[in-house]
């Protein structure tokens, strides 16, 4: 059989944080990598709290010492407010004192992921866009781009929402919620009730999140339950600040991929499975599962393991904890009576 020309091992297709974790851990076990990001700059985007359990992945990842860079403000705990009134719960703490969750700008932080990938070697292409799945018989063979066909052995999505090789494949994404649309935008000026920690504030209509992004910079949420309110809606507390951009939105119903691997692919993050944000480790579960998608591709490419049990042990890793999830943040709506989740 004639060998096929390859343009790399891997493939990936997003440069968000799970697509650059996948090729960062891809990389970092000595394959060639390249990763298409089809924006020209990274944008801001809702996931800029970030769980202290994040810290020892991006430590794996090698980017300890140049985290603080990008970090604007840490907090050792949150208030809530849901169902119940107003709490303050700290993450916890160890041996070393109390855990501290971060607060990133989510542009920093996601040109840094980028730039530690280019550093290992990994072609990074931006801004390129996948336009379609390279099939070959029975498995994947790349990527075609805007560019041209990028040949490799296996195609990682990491395009988030967009879920574009699951829409590509015909891998259903089928809903597991009722439709949720977020609602986010930045603020300007100083709001001393929020430096400290930020606020999950919930009743029957829905939840706000409000927190500080850094110096004067502040960032909120928004999730309503039913009617959507006015365009110039914002938190009470944020009311006397200066908005920095018009309000946006993101459908965050929750989903899971009815495959997330197969031969020659994996999908990772938001193209795997979504849940909205009060799940609260959004940006951990897209590192996450970045670093164990690249362990087993490293596993299958290397002859280490079989390539369709890495996949579905890929799956129902996925599935297991997108399952318990789901059981948690059913159960936290319940708690504000809210039919939708009856």
């Amino acid at each position: 059989m004639v060998e096929r020309h390859l343009d790399a091992d891997v493939v990936v297709v997003g440069g968000g944080p799970a697509g650059s974790a996948a090729a960062i851990a891809c990389a970092s076990r000595g394959l060639r990598v390249v990763l298409l990001e089809r924006d020209v700059f990274a944008s801001e985007r809702p996931g800029e709290t970030l769980h202290p359990g994040a810290e020892p992945l991006l430590a794996q990842l090698g980017l300890s010492e140049r985290l603080p860079t990008v970090i604007g403000a840490r907090h050792e705990g949150i208030w809530i407010e849901w169902g119940s009134p107003r709490r303050y719960e700290p993450y916890g703490a160890d041996g070393d004192g109390p855990w501290s969750g971060m607060q990133v700008s989510r542009a920093d932080f996601d040109s840094l992921l980028l730039a530690r990938a280019r550093e290992l070697g990994v072609d990074v292409r931006q801004p390129c866009a996948a336009t379609a799945p390279l099939l070959g018989e029975a498995r994947l063979n790349g990527v075609m781009t805007d560019d041209g066909p990028v040949v490799a052995r296996v195609v990682v999505d990491g395009s988030g929402r967009a879920r574009w090789l699951g829409r590509a494949l015909g891998v259903d994404s089928p809903a597991r919620s009722p439709r949720l649309i977020v609602r986010y935008g930045y603020m300007e000026g100083t709001c001393p009730v929020r430096d400290a920690a930020p606020a999950l504030v919930a009743d029957q209509t829905g939840w706000t999140w409000t927190a500080r992004v850094n110096h004067r910079k502040y960032q909120w949420t928004r999730l309503d339950f039913g009617a959507v309110p006015d365009a110039d809606w914002l938190p009470e507390e944020f009311r006397a600040l200066t908005p920095l951009s018009r309000t946006r939105g993101a459908d965050m119903t929750w989903r899971m991929a009815d495959s997330a691997a197969g031969p020659g692919w994996f999908m990772v993050g938001d193209a795997a499975a979504i849940l909205d944000p009060t799940s609260s480790r959004g940006v951990l579960k897209a590192l996450m599962t970045g670093v164990m998608s690249g362990h087993l591709i490293a596993g299958v490419l290397q002859g280490k393991a079989p390539g369709d049990e890495a996949a579905r042990a890929y799956h129902a890793w996925i599935a297991d904890w997108f399952e318990t999830d789901i059981g948690n943040l059913t159960a936290f709506y319940r708690m504000l009576n809210n039919s939708l989740f009856a």
